[in-house]
């Protein structure tokens, strides 16, 4: 059941699977080093990296209706994310650039199911990039970046609403397109209370008496939806560059020139403190200045300071995971929250792999999470939230970006169906990951660290200060998540554990099924050497444990250390 393809849809038969196989350690590092005999063998990919099939086919009529030669396409869901996107293809290529937008807009009307004598009204819009070459590359990187792709099940109508023969036909995909539009408001609405009701009162702790720092939140005001948990980030940078420029411009018409000459210097950095996901990172330096504090613990506490006071220069916001990926390190928030309010910057913490476990809000100016993950757990959605803490100095400025033009709510209403239905067990799901993933450390993993494996990264174990910071802003109810990473000695090691354990294999996390991908290989290949500075060891495993049988997990997990063993025997 776990053997599949690479390239395949995971699991084989999940609709709009957001994960696909990569069933061996070659088969890793040949997509990681773009190997085109691996790369020709994918029949979807993760969402922002590769288009799934959908989109593909939608691609395909967008370049033969607009494009020119050899051109490829990326679309968006709307005219001002494209915009955006040529922006920023011309802003590095130049005048030289032949890179074009092109746009289908699909209108219709269509009597509404809840009031069946009107006609309702529905346009949807999909602008297209098109370009070439080193251009596409550009583009294709935005569109990751970005995180607001086109949804797959949008395309899937799309495509059908293309491909009718009949006027029959077109009627009822259009049916379906404005049943969902209808649906999906209602539905947005459910999920931003569950998303504000998961921060504020997790596992029900508001009904018991504890010292939780609370932070009352409204939905329809404090909790944005977007398409991604990466949109999410990229969405809060913009963010913070609104905010600055409308502070510039602010100090500039209201300061007193007869008395004060210095001039206030737009910001454009951002700080990462700890060693995160790699797409964080890569948003921080294309679309700014980014200062990174790769280790995130206490000596870069000291340095985040020494930053702050020696070089005269200001940050916009530090950008923290509670816990990292794939380290699981934990930061001092309290201390981080002290520094911010004493240097002027704010913080945003990706609370994706905590999840329910842990109460962040108090700390943060604005939470990002990916909903795709744990939250959604059945791995066929995407999704992603900004919850704005109202107490930040940021929140009215905050309010403001999401209420302009700047921002649009281009989170697919299918998707946001789905993720609702997929959402209502998340803590269940969360509290059975946690008892299944420390019974497997404890029982089966840990003990073999020192010997088969060199080092497990756990909140647990990672380290004493980790713990300490993790333990600090723990639920009462929570635990320490199911997300969990091993380094081996070597790279034969890790490759004969990898390629013998008999779990799905693939990227993503959070998913209600166990999911291992050699996760430094897959995302900084290119640049092991310099990862490994930080603990990103390049025979590291990541593993996101699942809800199977807990019995299940340690025999399959047990399976694999014993060959792993017997692999020491044969060369002694």
């Amino acid at each position: 059941m776990t053997d599949i393809e690479f390239g395949q849809p995971l699991p084989s038969n999940l609709e709009y699977a957001v994960s696909f196989g990569i069933p061996t350690w070659d088969s890793a590092i040949g997509y990681a080093e773009k190997n085109p005999k691996v790369i020709s063998r994918m029949a979807t990919g993760y969402p922002r990296y590769f288009p799934q099939p959908p989109i593909q086919k939608l691609c395909k009529y967008f370049i033969n209706k607009f494009g020119r030669l050899s051109e490829s396409c990326r679309p968006f869901p709307s005219f001002n994310t494209a915009s955006k996107c040529l922006e920023f293809v011309k802003s590095v290529v130049g005048p030289k650039s032949t890179a074009h937008l092109e746009v289908e807009t699909f209108s219709f009307e269509i009597g509404s199911k809840n009031k069946p004598n009107e006609c309702g009204k529905l346009a949807v819009t999909i602008a297209a990039i098109l370009a070439s070459d080193d251009e596409f590359d550009l583009v294709r990187e935005y569109w990751k970046l970005r995180g607001e792709c086109v949804s797959s099940r949008l395309a899937s109508s799309l495509n059908q609403l293309i491909d009718a023969t009949s006027n029959e036909a077109r009627h009822e995909v259009e049916a379906k397109l404005f049943l969902a539009k209808e649906e999906g408001d209602d539905t947005k609405s459910l999920l931003r209370r569950r998303i504000a009701e998961n921060h504020c009162n997790p596992f029900d702790l508001g009904k018991e008496n504890t010292d939780r720092k609370e932070v009352t939140i409204n939905p329809d005001n404090d909790v944005h939806l977007v398409s991604s948990g990466m949109s999410a980030i990229f969405t809060t940078r913009k963010l913070l560059t609104f905010w600055e420029e409308k502070k510039t411009v602010e100090y500039a018409l209201n300061k007193d020139s007869s008395n004060e000459k210095k001039e206030l210097l737009p910001c454009n950095t951002a700080a990462i403190f700890g060693f995160p996901f790699k797409d964080t990172q890569v948003i921080m330096d294309t679309f700014g200045k980014c200062q990174f504090f790769g280790f995130g613990d206490s000596r870069d506490i000291t340095e985040l300071q020494s930053f702050l006071d020696t070089s005269k220069q200001r940050i916009l916001a530090v950008f923290v995971e509670t816990p990292s990926n794939p380290l699981l390190n934990m930061p001092d928030l309290k201390e981080l929250r002290r520094l911010a309010d004493a240097y002027g910057f704010f913080i945003v913490i990706d609370d994706t792999i905590g999840g329910l476990n842990v109460d962040v809000l108090p700390y943060a100016d604005i939470v990002c999470t990916s909903l795709t993950k744990l939250f959604n757990g059945s791995s066929n959605a995407m999704g992603g939230s900004i919850i704005l803490n109202p107490k930040s100095s940021l929140y009215s400025s905050a309010c403001e970006y999401f209420k302009s033009a700047e921002f649009e709510d281009l989170l697919w209403c299918e998707d946001a169906v789905v993720l609702e239905a997929n959402s209502r067990d998340f803590q269940e799901r969360t509290l059975r990951a946690n008892i299944n993933t420390e019974k497997l450390l404890n029982e089966v993993l840990l003990p073999e660290e020192g010997r088969i494996c060199k080092k497990i990264y756990y909140p647990t174990v990672s380290s004493k200060e980790t713990f300490k910071n993790y333990e600090s802003v723990r639920n009462k109810h929570g635990g320490y998540g199911c997300l969990f990473s091993m380094a081996f000695y070597n790279e034969g090691d890790a490759k004969t554990f990898y390629d013998t354990l008999k779990v799905f294999k693939g990227p993503s996390n959070g998913t209600n099924f166990t999911l291992a991908c050699p996760y430094v290989h897959l995302a900084h290949h290119s640049e092991l050497e310099e990862v490994s500075k930080f603990g990103a060891d390049p025979n590291l495993i990541r593993v996101s444990v699942g809800l199977e049988d807990t019995q299940l997990l340690l025999d399959v997990f047990s399976s694999a250390i014993d060959v792993v063993r017997s692999r020491h025997s044969k060369k002694l």
